[in-house]
């Protein structure tokens, strides 16, 4: 459906689970893949996989150094960069926020929040230099319709979407008549990574609770989530931006 020949594409956070589903489905539509994670055996493997269009660049996205150095390897080696998806995030230990851990604040904003802020910096510089170019954020059900026992996660998500939102502002048109368009999406159970099978097994009772939040009443996909970031990247949505796109089997819906 999609075609990325000869474009440039950065997934952080690719190393598994949503990002990687992404990396391979725009190896397959031609692109060439940039793959930042913190993993170097996981991202080695990633790149290795996915072929010679994939290159893997360790990068810490909560890092600005790091995120720096890698930027300055992409416009070296590529000197542009396309389409973005900035995925890498992580969650926290369930609990009220009055018994919430100050550790698991800091470490959820550093790479969700601040990680986020430093890639989409970085990207909008290299892309306002050619004048156009797509980026998707990963944000959160979560971050559409707020959970109890999640106060750093839905904070966090949320601060994603208004960064999307300021940025898809910002950029929708620029003084030479080209556009960057800056969207979301707002996945809601989706298996892997974070809904890893060790950790639904270990917690049955969670899996339970968030297939019930869903109207579906199932788990998403990787595959499903990809479908619509791809969609986004892609010329194909070029009237879309500063959109919050959940993907989240009816969840901000409503419920029965």
């Amino acid at each position: 459906m999609y075609d990325f020949t000869a474009k440039v594409c950065l997934v952080t956070g690719g190393t598994s689970g949503i990002g990687e589903a992404v990396s391979e489905r725009l190896i397959k539509a031609g692109a060439e893949v940039i793959v930042f994670g913190r993993d170097e055996e996981k991202g080695a493997q990633v790149a290795d996989r996915l072929g010679e269009r994939c290159r893997f660049i360790p990068c810490d996205v909560a890092d600005p150094a790091q995120v720096e150095q890698a930027f300055g390897r992409i416009r070296t080696l590529y000197g542009r960069l396309d389409c973005a998806f900035n995925n890498a995030g992580v969650t926290a230990r369930y609990g009220a926020v009055a018994e919430s851990c100050p550790d698991d604040w800091a470490k959820v904003m550093s790479i969700n929040v601040n990680g986020t802020y430093h890639s989409l910096r970085h990207e909008l510089r290299l892309m306002l230099d050619q004048g156009r170019g797509s980026i998707v954020n990963t944000s959160s059900c979560a971050g559409v319709v707020p959970i109890g026992g999640q106060v750093a996660y839905v904070a966090s998500k949320q601060a994603i979407n208004g960064m999307t939102q300021v940025a898809s502002i910002e950029n929708a048109r620029l003084a030479d008549g080209g556009c960057i368009r800056v969207n979301a999406v707002a996945p809601g159970p989706i298996l892997g990574g974070m809904n890893s099978e060790a950790r639904l097994q270990a917690a049955p009772e969670n899996t339970q609770r968030k297939i019930n939040v869903t109207s579906m009443k199932r788990f998403g996909t990787a595959d499903e989530v990809a479908n619509a970031v791809l969609w986004l990247l892609s010329d194909q949505s070029s009237y879309v931006t500063g959109v919050i796109m959940p993907i989240d089997g009816g969840y901000a819906s409503g419920k029965f």
